[in-house]
């Protein structure tokens, strides 16, 4: 037999894909490696799963890090992150808003996200235990090779996810395809992950356990600066504006051995630290620093600074100097990110200059499509990752069925 459309992958864009072709009577199977679908899907958003955002098309792509971001503009505008939550009321969950950000299953379990895609396939339009060894095009007909069987059809998405968390199956299999057939793509690095600080574990262990909210976090050789929380960890740096700053933190790692990070561990600036201590003469130095922030900090400045506990008005001026660089720009020295295999997300896959973003399609073979983290698409932890999946899962199939 001959299919009219293969899907390779069973995570949100193969599934999402899927939905679209069930829908329109087209002639599809879908292979899935695992004895499940969704498996990593499961265990997103600590297995609550966060689908997707509240941010309209435009404000979605500002937020993303990579340069050709608006190559999904036609993706999201055709199937945005209202069309997400659309799509899911209609298959009987409700996603619910919290704060005033992301969007949760009602339920709070990403089995549920998984189960509202599976709701409307044909149990027969999946096989699963089937993972593609083999892509080769044969004239106008692709030929998809597994371990037990032969498969062949005249349109295939390729929606085989990254290579983060191999063991759900997401283990970078499109890539081999794409070498085989001649695509350009990017090899698969850590993004949205934690990172590594052999000065932290140390130098600063009187840090582990610190939480700073809200501060501008600036890469020192690239010149890269995002705003978010952050946390002092028994191996490093973690949070939010770590790990979206992860992905640049790792080619300073490679090109250079050590990526270097500067903060503020106050709330306050250098001008208003140094005002502060001026008119505070007669004031211990110790205590008068522990008003700008926790003992823990205060603590390692004084032991890093060498400081003795003099009143401020007896602190040369230099040394008050130094220890207000110091909070003010702190600096951590990272020496390794987590492996690509662990992080939440990786970047690179498919060099999206291979594809139409009208569609999904492979500029150079006809009726071939790549959709989701197989490709060279990625965003922050917040919803960002499903939605594209979601987007571009629906725009190729969506292509698909306008061609039929």
């Amino acid at each position: 037999m001959i299919y009219h459309t293969i899907i390779i992958g069973g995570g949100p864009g193969g599934l999402m894909a899927a939905n679209v072709l069930e829908k329109n009577n087209i002639n599809y199977l879908l292979l899935e490696k695992n004895e499940k679908c969704g498996k990593k899907l499961l265990l997103t958003g600590g297995r609550r799963c966060n689908v997707t955002n509240h941010l309209s098309v435009r404000d979605f792509i500002d937020t993303l890090t990579f340069k050709h971001k608006r190559f999904l503009y036609s993706a999201l505008s055709q199937f945005g992150s209202q069309d997400v939550i659309s799509f899911f009321e209609v298959h009987g969950l409700k996603l619910v808003l919290e704060n005033n950000f992301k969007y949760f299953p009602e339920t709070e379990k990403s089995l549920s996200v998984l189960e509202s895609l599976l709701k409307d396939i044909k149990p027969n339009h999946i096989k699963y235990q089937q993972a593609v060894r083999e892509l080769h095009k044969e004239s106008d007909v692709f030929k998809l090779v597994t371990k037990t069987d032969t498969f062949y059809a005249k349109h295939v998405v390729v929606a085989t996810g990254s290579n983060s968390f191999p063991s759900t199956g997401s283990s970078g299999d499109g890539l081999v395809f794409a070498k085989h057939l001649g695509i350009n793509y990017h090899e698969f690095t850590p993004a949205e992950t934690h990172v590594y600080s052999s000065q932290i574990k140390e130098n600063f262990k009187a840090l582990q356990g610190v939480s700073l909210s809200q501060r501008l976090v600036t890469l020192k050789q690239q010149k890269i600066s995002y705003q978010g929380d952050l946390l002092f960890t028994h191996f490093g740096l973690s949070g939010p504006v770590i790990m979206h700053l992860s992905e640049f933190i790792y080619d300073d790692v490679m090109n250079n051995g050590k990526s270097i990070v500067s903060f503020s561990l106050v709330d306050k600036t250098k001008d208003e630290i140094m005002d502060d201590l001026m008119k505070s003469g007669d004031q211990f130095i110790i205590k008068k620093l522990e008003s700008f922030t926790t003992k823990k900090v205060v603590g390692v400045i004084v032991e890093t600074l060498r400081i003795e506990n003099k009143k401020v008005a007896e602190i040369k001026k230099q040394d008050l100097n130094h220890i207000v660089d110091m909070l003010t720009q702190f600096e951590v020295v990272i020496d390794k990110v987590e492996d690509k295999e662990k992080a939440y997300v990786n970047k690179g896959g498919i060099d999206t200059k291979n594809l139409n973003p009208k569609s999904m399609e492979v500029k150079t073979i006809k009726n071939l499509f790549f959709v989701g983290e197989v490709t060279d698409l990625h965003g922050p932890i917040g919803g960002y990752n499903i939605t594209i999946a979601l987007s571009t899962g629906h725009l190729a199939a969506t292509h698909i069925v306008d061609q039929f």
